[in-house]
């Protein structure tokens, strides 16, 4: 019975290995198949709208127009989202004269003086609808800004384009040299 009883025992070792080995050939079937159906679903991704550079630039253009009345900054740009989505947000254009003690700056549109603009000058985006607002999708909006010159002192030889969301979140921040 001794040699009956270990060949039973053997048996069952036997087909306990098998089974699993049958489990793990079948838990590596069902990994496999859902790495497969996730795979082919489309990666959702971050929201385009909450990216970097959700915005986009071009045209960046400044002059100085002169007449009798008073001397002005005119800024020109077109802004667009680099994703397909709309995106309400507000523009400002913030000018300043970094060499004039004291510096001189001035804002458009002229709105954001005070709630959204420093007494220094400095952007925060506490209060964004007091900017300009545009809604902007994949194709270009254009946007023109007039920014008053300082009377005394020089004149602007920095201006910053800001884009923000609803929220006050900057989503395009960008200085340029005139």
């Amino acid at each position: 019975m001794s040699g009956m009883a270990a060949s039973t025992v053997r048996r069952r070792d036997q087909f306990a290995a098998m089974l699993l080995v049958g489990l793990v050939i079948v838990a590596g079937g069902l990994v496999l198949l859902r790495r497969t159906i996730l795979d082919d679903a489309p990666d959702p991704g971050p929201d385009p709208r909450l990216q970097r550079d959700a915005v986009l630039f071009d045209r960046f253009a400044a002059r100085r127009e002169r007449s009798e009345e008073d001397d002005r900054l005119s800024v020109s740009l077109r802004l667009r989202t680099s994703a397909s989505v709309s995106l309400p947000c507000f523009v400002f254009v913030v000018a300043r004269d970094e060499q004039s003690t004291p510096r001189t700056w001035g804002a458009w549109p002229k709105a954001a003086e005070g709630p959204a603009v420093s007494a220094g000058g400095h952007f925060h985006g506490a209060t964004p609808t007091t900017g300009y607002p545009v809604t902007l999708s994949d194709t270009w909006e254009r946007v023109t800004a007039t920014i008053p010159e300082p009377t005394t002192g020089g004149s602007f030889d920095t201006v910053i384009i800001y884009v923000v969301d609803p929220g006050g979140r900057i989503l395009l921040s960008r200085p340029f040299h005139v």
